[in-house]
């Protein structure tokens, strides 16, 4: 029989889960996955190699990194390639102090930033097993820190793995905080040698989880290692697309730059990479040879502390727990009456004591903003308004069946100026208020609102009018106080 136990989750050490983490830098060289989420049928064997100049020897050199999968579990997908980088948090949140390195399913989630759901427990649990069963062969590609040359290395980046299952929802060990029964994995020694050693480089984990594409989160990690030679690079295109972020060497020029620009769009709309145009991005060198540029942007050249002062909504979403990297972020990429919105459900969530809220209450917040979560059908439309009347235009005075003080819902400074504004109006004023914040509104607020009232959605429908009332409000006030 199995044998299970559990122990409280902070006895394993707390996880690392702000902005700033650790990456190997022999393991951003190449890639160790396949760019999609499944193996083709039948390939079991991934090849990368490039040739650069030895300075050691003085002579050319050929870096080759085969991957070798096992029969059973296939070979390592994009979403294995966030695996592993959790894995190196918690050895990470372990002081590097031990190959074996225990840990809860529960605690690498929230590293992950997954749901806390069977289905991310399953996929998690295959992850591990592949990664069992894949085998590195570096040849003249692996930095050995201590001879300080390139050697040849092959081995498996986890020696071994003990999973217990993960107890039944009414199992005494489980209660409300997860899966907190110890597993355990160990990292095989020359991998983890180069962890000690210091083979490391800072890499910002908010940053990497912001991103969609399996593409830019791979080429975020190699760039943001080889920029540190200078804020410009340039690669052969063939050599960087295939080798080093991992699309197909049947694909041509065409669509090589075709299948590279969305990454790269990407990484320039989150301010990683100053934007281009296509002809100074890629290169014609000669006939049939081509070139690629990357040039790191400005903002993104000091990571990890914001220029300047916070804004007030930056302010509002750090002093819930977000880092200030993250508010500058979120603010910089998503709509201020989205924001808005997203931090009056968030607080009432907080305020009842929602599930939600209450395992990891600033990452919930930030997922509800970048992926625009709902809120839930009636109960937060009428929770997020601000008075015990409301007034929705045509439509008269709603009143507010939970009965609360708006002062207790909004509890930051600028809050309570918009509800005092709103206060001191009449019903009529307000209403004209409203019609003309909704007559202004652009961007996704107001596509959302023309959305849901077309669907018959009233309920969130008057949740997203109420948000951009108190949008409309706060750049009235914002303009009152810079006359």
């Amino acid at each position: 029989m199995e044998q299970r136990f559990s122990i409280p989750e902070t006895a394993l050490g707390d996880v690392h889960l702000k902005s700033m983490g650790k990456d190997e830098m022999n393991l951003v060289e190449f890639p160790l996955t396949t760019l999609a989420d499944r193996a083709p049928r039948g390939c079991k064997t991934l090849v990368f190699e490039d040739r650069i100049w030895d300075r050691g020897s003085n002579q050319e050199r050929i870096r080759r990194l085969t991957v070798s999968a096992s029969d059973k579990y296939g070979l390592p997908t994009a979403i294995d390639d966030e695996v592993i980088l959790g894995l190196l948090q918690l050895s990470k949140a372990a002081g590097f102090a031990d190959r074996r390195v225990r840990f809860s399913r529960y605690q690498l989630l929230r590293v992950l930033g997954w749901q806390d759901e069977g289905r991310s427990y399953r996929r998690l649990e295959r992850s591990l097993k592949r990664w069992l069963g894949v085998t590195l062969y570096y040849d003249s590609a692996w930095w050995d820190v201590a001879q300080q040359r390139w050697v040849d290395a092959h081995f498996h980046l986890l020696d071994d793995l003990v999973l217990y299952q993960r107890p039944k929802p009414h199992a005494n060990s489980l209660g409300k905080g997860g899966d907190s029964a110890i597993s355990s994995f160990t990292w095989n020694e020359i991998v983890f040698d180069s962890f000690r050693v210091g083979y490391l480089k800072d890499i910002d984990l908010d940053f990497y989880r912001c991103l969609k594409l399996a593409a830019s989160k791979r080429m975020y990690r190699f760039l943001d290692k080889r920029f540190y030679r200078g804020n410009v690079l340039r690669f052969r295109l063939p050599v960087f697309a295939c080798e080093h972020v991992g699309l197909s060497r049947r694909y041509d020029t065409a669509q090589l730059k075709r299948r590279l620009n969305p990454a790269i769009e990407e990484l320039e709309r989150a301010g990683f990479l100053s934007p281009m145009p296509p002809r100074e991005r890629f290169r014609r060198l000669r006939r049939g040879e081509w070139e690629v540029v990357l040039v790191r942007a400005a903002q993104a050249r000091k990571r990890g502390q914001p220029a300047g002062r916070l804004s007030d909504l930056e302010n509002r979403l750090v002093e819930r727990g977000v880092t200030a990297t993250s508010a500058v972020r979120l603010v910089r990429e998503h709509p201020a009456d989205v924001i808005h919105a997203k931090l009056a459900v968030f607080d009432q969530l907080r305020k009842t004591g929602d599930r939600r809220v209450s395992r990891n209450p600033a990452g919930y917040l930030v997922k509800s903003i970048r992926g625009d979560y709902a809120p839930p059908v009636g109960f937060l439309a009428r929770a997020c308004r601000p008075s015990s009347e409301t007034v929705i235009a045509g439509r008269g005075v709603v009143k507010n069946e939970v009965g609360q003080d708006a002062a207790t819902i909004y509890a930051s400074e600028s809050d309570r100026k918009i509800e005092q504004y709103l206060a001191a109006l009449s019903a009529e004023e307000r209403s004209g208020l409203e019609e003309a914040a909704v007559t202004k509104a652009r961007g996704f607020a107001a596509k959302g609102l023309q959305r849901l009232i077309t669907e018959g959605k009233q309920d969130v429908a008057d949740y997203y009018r109420m948000a951009i009332l108190r949008q409309h409000v706060q750049r009235l006030l914002e303009q009152q106080a810079a006359a």
